[in-house]
């Protein structure tokens, strides 16, 4: 008798191929069977009116820390997420000798946007090596499946020490580099990942340890997947979108990465830019050209509106990057109050190149999201052009007037890339590309992409038409599973694992953005909950049940391979 059987949902089994009405039973950790299936289950579930699928893959997360004091890596299951990879773009706790974990601490805080206070209180650390640490997320028991990239700037720094921020790698330490990847991949890592961005710098201005790199470096720790029978590399790199021929010339070196290790070079993120409209499609393009000619270089595209935010109360990674503001948050939270009331700073924000000294591309892309103050709560989901149209204001008056009255504390948004949804809808689309990029566990209070996957099929499927159910839940897990060799999951079909989503195409959507105090030391992040996501299985173990979720921890930590990937 099987455990579970769902009857008479809409079966979307990952295929892409048109939805049916059927049944599917589950025993255990696997799927046993879909179709019509005519035993009785100990268990059963109405599915009429709802979908049943695989569970959602989400390839780019940084829940490396996240887990160890939330090992439900909220909110991605209640998002139907049950396989998140973690490890991405080089920035990994592990291999860190204890004498440097304050060092990789600090790189997250300033890179990735995880408060410093919480990762001191929240890591337990108990690990020196690769191997060791996926020991310690598998002991402590993890709600989704996790597959983990070993990151180049841990690996660089455990190397190199010091140096690793200051020159290039001798061949002696390439090596050593190299055997720290082999012993992770041996240990069951993804692969191994890093960034080249100019935008990952420790708080000093100094670059993240991979940025220091040579080709020559990343051509030989290619080359340490040569032989193996799996592995991924994944790439932050120099620019989302450049110069069609700059933006060329980096995919033709990850082609050579490709080649060098025979496996998949998925790189992130390729997002729709105003500045350059039609390069992205035309990085798509030169991939697909480039995987027909047996390169898999494979691009990672945003379903989302790109959207920062931020408020004046509180460092945050956005204001960091920007050369007049970054001074500006140095300040007293007193000094800052004078500032924004001050007509001198008012004209010298004017003043400054670059649109409100770099802040937004406009004042109607600059929207008022969350106000403390009950009264100026109005004004929530209005762009600053609107509410200074409403008080009479020059739009720079009314911007500073809402941030003094609200004590610094109004939270903004500003859509800066990946708004024309005509153009992303080409790019999710196109056969060259892979869905991805929630960034969560990352930049906890300033980007809040974990619901994409509800996004995809509340907005692209059900509200916009683009993309049909079938191709979207393909998208979702069987694109994603091959790609990453994630075997036995992704695909609805007897034997695969039972990892599976039960929703309501009617009703799925990601909720409005809110603010919660949930990390250690008390410390904030954005959060997105979900509508229309009924239950969701991990091998055959709800995280979400009747839509709330469970305390339960049935993932696994995947440590490739067909068999442990299953198991």
């Amino acid at each position: 008798m099987a455990d579970l059987v769902v009857r008479g949902a809409l079966v979307v089994d990952g295929s892409g191929s048109e939805p049916v009405r059927g049944d599917v039973a589950i025993a255990g950790d696997r799927i046993a069977a879909v179709g019509r299936v005519a035993e009785r289950g100990a268990r059963e579930i109405d599915g009429a009116g709802l979908a049943v699928a695989p569970g959602f893959i989400d390839v780019h997360t940084h829940y490396d820390c996240q887990l160890f004091w939330d090992p439900s890596a909220s909110p991605s299951p209640w998002h139907g997420v049950t396989t998140v990879v973690t490890g991405n773009c080089g920035f990994t706790i592990a291999p860190c000798r204890a004498a440097d974990r304050e060092t990789l601490m600090q790189l997250l805080l300033f890179v990735e946007g995880m408060p410093i206070e919480t990762l001191r209180a929240g890591i337990a650390w108990s690990w020196e090596d690769f191997p060791a640490y996926l020991d310690a997320l598998a002991a402590r028991g993890v709600g989704p499946n996790v597959a983990a990239f070993i990151g180049h700037s841990a690996i660089r720094y455990h190397a190199m020490g010091r140096a690793a921020v200051e020159r290039a790698a001798t061949p002696e330490e390439t090596n050593r580099m190299i055997a720290l990847v082999r012993a992770g991949m041996a240990a069951g890592a993804l692969g191994w990942s890093t960034s080249l961005s100019p935008t990952h710098f420790f708080g000093d201005g100094t670059p993240a340890p991979s940025r220091l790199a040579q080709p020559d470096e990343l051509l030989a720790l290619a080359g340490a997947l040569a032989d193996l029978d799996r592995g991924v590399i994944e790439v932050a790199p120099r620019t989302t979108i450049g110069p069609p021929a700059e933006k060329g010339e980096e995919q033709r070196f990850f082609a050579e990465l490709a080649r060098a290790s025979g496996k998949t070079v998925s790189w992130a993120p390729l997002l729709e830019s105003p500045f350059a409209p039609g390069a992205a499609r035309a990085v798509l393009d030169a991939a697909a050209a480039l995987q027909a000619d047996g390169a898999a270089v494979v691009p990672q595209v945003g379903c989302r509106p790109l959207e920062v935010r931020f408020d004046f109360a509180t460092p945050a990674f956005y204001l960091e990057q920007l050369p007049f503001w970054r001074p500006v948050m140095a300040k007293s939270a007193a000094e800052r109050r004078r500032l924004f009331a001050d007509p001198a700073f008012r004209a010298a924000m004017a003043a400054e190149s670059g649109f409100v000294a770099g802040l937004v591309p406009s004042w109607e892309r600059l929207v008022l999201r969350l106000a403390e103050r009950p009264e100026l709560r109005r004004w929530q989901e209005r762009s600053v052009a609107d509410i200074a149209a409403a008080r009479g204001a020059t739009p720079i008056d009314a911007f500073c007037d809402v941030v003094v009255e609200d004590d610094l504390r109004t939270q903004w948004g500003v859509v800066l890339m990946n708004y024309d949804e005509p153009a992303v809808a080409e790019l999710l689309r196109h056969p060259a590309g892979l869905l991805a990029l929630s960034d969560a566990g990352a930049h906890v209070d300033t980007l809040c992409d974990q619901g994409f996957s509800t996004y995809l099929l509340g907005h692209w499927v059900r509200e916009r038409g683009a993309l049909s159910l079938g191709e979207a839940v393909r998208l979702l897990t069987a694109v994603p599973a091959a790609r990453y060799g994630l075997h036995g999951r992704g695909r609805l079909a007897p034997g695969a694992a039972a990892d599976v989503v039960l929703f309501d195409p009617a009703r799925i959507a990601t909720r409005p953005t809110e603010v919660v105090r949930d990390l250690p030391r008390d410390e904030r992040r954005l959060l997105q909950r979900a509508d229309g996501i009924v239950t969701v299985l991990v091998n055959g173990e709800a995280v979400v049940e009747d839509g709330e979720p469970t305390r339960r921890r049935p993932g696994r930590v995947l440590r490739g391979g067909a068999t442990s990937a299953c198991g």
